[in-house]
């Protein structure tokens, strides 16, 4: 089997032009904590994650302490951290997404994604070779749902 085979459609596209406060609002809404960013031409950018953008919440003084755990020390009101998420809010999302995330082709072996997979990446954006356009994702939930869905088509005689 291939990507191609199991891939799930994007049906919503993030733009990294447009403000941030469009993908935390997005991701809010539809409970989504990783979510894939194209620029206008539907050029896969990077993707967008939850824990990303806590990263970006935390007060400046954690985010500096390198290889510390634990900052049960630090106290900050509810007013701090809203002023943090307002901070965010006014950066695009192009500013805040990772661009370092693995991709895969139609192509690409399905054995090959699901090791990526099974090596804490939870959703691998399916692009275009030539043109790095974003094509769909593959997820556990969507190999499962192609598999159930092959599974239903032997056992009704279809």
């Amino acid at each position: 089997m291939e990507c191609k085979d199991v891939m799930a459609p994007i049906k919503t596209s993030l733009f990294a032009e447009d403000p941030a406060s469009t993908a935390i609002d997005f991701m809010v809404e539809k409970h989504m904590g990783l979510v894939p960013v194209v620029d206008r031409n539907n050029v896969f950018v990077g993707l967008l994650s939850g824990d990303r953008l806590m990263h970006f919440m935390l007060p400046k003084t954690v985010s500096m302490m390198r290889g510390q755990k634990y900052a049960s020390f630090v106290r900050e009101s509810r007013e701090e951290l809203q002023e943090r998420l307002e901070e965010l809010r006014g950066c695009t999302i192009g500013e805040l997404v990772d661009r370092t995330g693995k991709v895969a082709y139609p192509d690409t072996g399905l054995t090959d994604a699901m090791i990526n997979l099974s090596e804490k990446h939870f959703v691998i954006p399916i692009v275009e070779r030539e043109t790095n356009k974003l094509l769909g994702a593959i997820s556990f939930f969507s190999i499962l749902h192609a598999l159930k869905e092959k599974d239903d088509e032997r056992t009704s005689g279809a």
